[in-house]
């Protein structure tokens, strides 16, 4: 009797830790980078890349605070940014990727940076709030959220982008995902891109369009996370704070972002193929 009773007992416990690790896991398939701003990843001048070998460099003095799973970094809107590199041959990749944050923020007047790449013509990638950036000259779109991708070719560079009205202005964490899903022919090509804002679909735009060789291209410059830095100097600074950023080299199913935004705690996520370990905090909200 007493044995059956321990059985029983044991197996709930496992149970229970099982499903506990279920919840928490971020998926890890395809993942490419992975900077969860922690304390523990900030060294100096340095974000650690928990999963990849794309190490940031931190430009100003973003703060380490609470955020919304175990720290985050909060950016000034003057002159703070982290300058995540070109991300090796990830640019190459963009028409077939994810890219993932949470963020905090109350600015819905300013025009603002996410995330930005963008080379002297071509690449040029990114998320941009409230407001567009039109060859160089900026218009103010308050209260919304634009993302946007170029692909080269023989004529130069093409692109296409988006604007969508985004309630993620109110001082409250809100997780973004962008996931890009194209083909390229020969002589045309097609693709899909999604919003994701706090595990719903809020706008999702297909493009088709023509012309031989056609190709996204590797990044020539660094990404930067919290500005953009083109043609040289950095400006639509990020006010608010940004956390567990990441980037996966295929779209998230609609599922797998529910996942990550319901993930409740943080994780040593070991490098390529090892099982995942839970770090020891619960995230704070």
């Amino acid at each position: 009797m007493k044995n059956g009773i321990h059985f029983i007992t044991f197996a709930i416990i496992i149970g229970i830790l099982s499903l506990n690790t279920t919840q928490a896991s971020i998926v890890t398939d395809g993942l490419v980078s992975y900077w969860p701003f922690d304390k523990g990843y900030i060294i100096k001048k340095t974000a650690k890349d928990v999963w990849g070998d794309n190490n940031g460099t931190i430009s100003g003095n973003p703060k380490v605070v609470p955020g919304q799973v175990g720290e985050a970094l909060k950016f000034d809107g003057i002159d703070d940014f982290v300058n995540l590199t070109t991300l090796g041959n990830f640019g190459g990749q963009i028409g077939t990727s994810s890219f993932e944050a949470w963020i905090k923020t109350t600015n819905k007047k300013d025009w603002m940076t996410l995330i930005n790449t963008h080379g002297a013509e071509c690449p040029n990638w990114g998320i941009e709030l409230n407001g567009v950036n039109i060859r160089n000259k900026f218009e103010i779109m308050e209260g919304t959220l634009h993302p946007y991708i170029s692909f080269g070719g023989p004529k130069g560079c093409g692109g296409v982008g988006g604007t969508t009205s985004a309630g993620i202005f109110d001082d409250e964490w809100h997780h973004i995902v962008y996931t890009i899903d194209y083909i390229i022919n020969e002589d045309s090509g097609s693709g899909k891109r999604i919003i994701y804002i706090d595990g719903v679909s809020r706008s999702a735009s297909n493009h088709g369009f023509r012309g031989k060789n056609r190709a996204f291209l590797p990044f020539t410059v660094p990404v930067h996370l919290g500005a953009r830095k083109f043609p040289g100097k950095a400006h639509g600074h990020f006010t608010g704070m940004i956390d567990e950023v990441r980037f996966y080299d295929r779209p998230l199913t609609a599922d797998e972002v529910i996942q990550n935004f319901e993930a409740t705690e943080p994780y040593n996520v070991e490098p390529k193929g090892k099982l995942s370990t839970v770090w020891a905090t619960l995230k704070t909200k």
